[in-house]
């Protein structure tokens, strides 16, 4: 059991650690949790586009209906994002993502989202590590399900609400980095509107060679993309597809500290709420709120942090 820690944001190791033993474990221990903590309705199991991640996820879905849920899987890879709104918008138990995000190929990982669609916080992982522990299933009759379900369609729909963006006459470079955002961001950018051009948008388990995380030196590529195709914008995903890059033609890369500065910049002519942002992330933030009468939050470095703190003091953005 001491091969499995969860980080930051789960547990994530090379292969010959990740093995299918140790994800069963860790999907009986999730599954004891759920139980002594009173949830019962069903749990989605989501994978990224690696080579294992369908695999590990069909041993979790196995551990977890062998526990007595009923387990929902999405019809492919898809983004982490939506596995999150699949949770909230079906009002499930919970979920686990079979991801290692932007890790290289040889890597892979698994993360638990509890039932509010944010990212467990360290009470509860460690509640999951206390209970790791060898698979014991049910008897076949006493199982739950396992269904293959659409989460596209909801979060997709639920997009569109909330931004209500008309992207028509725009041009917009799409990076998928050979992961779970393909044919989901670029899908989404051309319901509102955009002409959308999109490369590196076929599945590739070792992501052509390159890690799949969206930093300058890996988007050379979409740079040239949106110069050579006269883009108004270039947009680029992870391997789950929960962060995202922007490229201009004025700038290249744009600075992650820039686009969260112009966001809710942006977002403040209109709205209003505090931002919350973590102590590496820049205090150009706190200008910006201080210009339009608002405060700024500080906390640790770390996605859930930030929602947790959004959550806290109803925030109108937060990021790192």
């Amino acid at each position: 059991m001491d091969a499995i820690s969860f980080g930051t944001d789960g547990w994530r190791a090379t292969l010959d650690t990740f093995t299918d033993d140790r994800v069963r474990i860790v999907g009986q221990a999730v599954a004891d949790y759920l139980s002594d903590e009173g949830f019962d309705a069903p749990v989605l199991v989501g994978y990224d586009a690696r080579e294992t991640s369908l695999g590990f996820a069909e041993s979790l879905a196995e551990v977890l209906a062998g526990n007595g849920f009923d387990v929902l899987l999405p019809d492919r890879d898809r983004p982490t994002p939506l596995v999150a709104h699949a949770i909230v918008d079906r009002g499930l138990s919970g979920a686990l993502m079979v991801t290692a995000s932007h890790n290289p190929a040889e890597y892979n990982g698994v993360k638990f989202i509890p039932s509010d669609g944010a990212p467990a916080l360290p009470g509860v992982t460690e509640s999951i590590e206390e209970r790791l522990a060898e698979p014991d299933l049910l008897p076949e009759d006493e199982r739950g399900t396992i269904e293959e379900v659409d989460i596209v369609t909801p979060h997709f729909e639920h997009a569109r609400e909330l931004i209500d963006a008309d992207l028509s006459g725009l041009t917009v470079a799409y990076d998928a980095m050979h992961g779970s955002g393909r044919g989901v961001t670029d899908a989404l950018l051309e319901s509102a509107g955009a002409d959308v051009v999109s490369i590196r948008d076929e599945r590739d388990p070792d992501f052509g060679g390159t890690p799949p995380e969206p930093s300058a030196e890996n988007l050379e590529r979409l740079v040239e993309t949106v110069r050579e195709e006269d883009a108004d914008l270039g947009v680029a995903n992870d391997g789950d597809s929960d962060r995202v890059a922007f490229v201009t033609p004025e700038r290249g890369h744009l600075d992650e500290n820039l686009f969260f500065a112009a966001a809710y910049d942006y977002l403040l002519e209109s709205d209003s709420g505090p931002a919350i942002r973590t102590v590496s992330t820049t205090f150009l933030i706190d200008r910006i709120a201080e210009e339009h009468g608002e405060e700024v939050f500080e906390t640790a470095v770390g996605f859930k942090w930030v929602a947790d703190a959004m959550k806290e003091h109803d925030a109108l953005m937060g990021g790192e």
